[in-house]
């Protein structure tokens, strides 16, 4: 079964313009024969199962597993397993140099399963078929987001560590917007699902830094701007980034810069 939209304009955007997207549902043994190929490009994604492609070397891919085809390359691949499978496809019209994001065409990408890029998928499924104003700008665009989750993903997986840099990415947005919560190394870990030793070692070999240490730095940049912009005393400075001793938040801005908050104001407003 495959639910798919076609689109009746080429105006996309920068030359890109998607000609038809779909989700397929697939048995066993459906297999796609295009010796060939088409006329336009396709991106195909497995959402669920595996799907074998023939290349030189036949090659297995899972969830998440993805392929370009440029036009006119042969595409030839099959359903296997024991399962139903979950495919999305989208055809598009691009230049002959059209930027793969870093990718070859013809070659199977391996990468961690994202409902994110399904959703995406579903969203120029729907603009293809309701056909709203602009829709085929939106679909284009959602195409780059696509392009561009997946190379970020092949990024990461390259990356030390892998799939632990985003996770620890996520920890670092989370102190950044949440600076003054006390939360503990055992409630990151929790973030990443992760041992509070494990995360506690693959943290600092990230960034060179624990946790505590690293949220620390971020309590104290907050600290100088609010000595330097606004009119609070030290005690509700240290209160409003996190620290419920003044004398606490004091050291600890004493370490980092090497004098007290009331000197580092002075100094601020004798330089003015």
């Amino acid at each position: 079964m495959i639910f798919n939209a076609y689109s009746d304009k080429t105006n996309g955007l920068g030359d890109i313009s998607i000609k038809s997207a779909g989700h397929i549902f697939a048995q066993p043994g459906r297999r796609i024969s295009r010796p060939n190929g088409r006329d336009d490009w396709l991106l195909f994604y497995v959402a669920k199962g595996c799907e074998r492609f023939f290349f030189d070397v036949p090659a297995d891919g899972g969830e998440g597993s993805f392929v370009l085809f440029r036009p006119h390359e042969k595409q030839e691949h099959i359903c296997v397993g024991e399962k139903k499978a979950e495919f999305y496809f989208a055809h598009f019209t691009a230049p002959d140099d059209f930027d793969l994001m870093g990718f070859e065409s013809s070659r199977l990408y391996h990468a961690r399963p994202d409902t994110a890029i399904c959703d995406l998928f579903t969203d120029i499924i729907t603009e293809l078929q309701s056909k709203r104003p602009h829709y085929e700008k939106i679909c284009a665009a959602k195409l780059f987001e696509i392009m561009i989750s997946l190379a970020r993903k092949e990024i990461d997986e390259a990356a030390p560590y892998g799939r632990y840099g985003s996770l620890i990415f996520f920890v670092i947005q989370t102190m950044n917007t949440k600076f003054y919560e006390n939360s503990t190394l055992e409630d990151y870990a929790r973030m990443c699902r992760m041992s509070k030793f494990h995360f506690l070692r693959v943290f600092k070999d990230i960034t060179g830094q624990s946790p505590i240490e690293y949220r620390n730095g971020i309590r104290m940049e907050h600290a100088r701007y609010l000595l330097e912009e606004e009119d609070l005393s030290v005690n509700d400075i240290g209160s409003r980034i996190g620290y419920s001793s003044p004398s606490y938040f004091c050291d600890a801005f004493k370490k980092a810069f090497g004098i007290s908050p009331i000197q580092y104001r002075q100094k601020i407003k004798e330089g003015r």
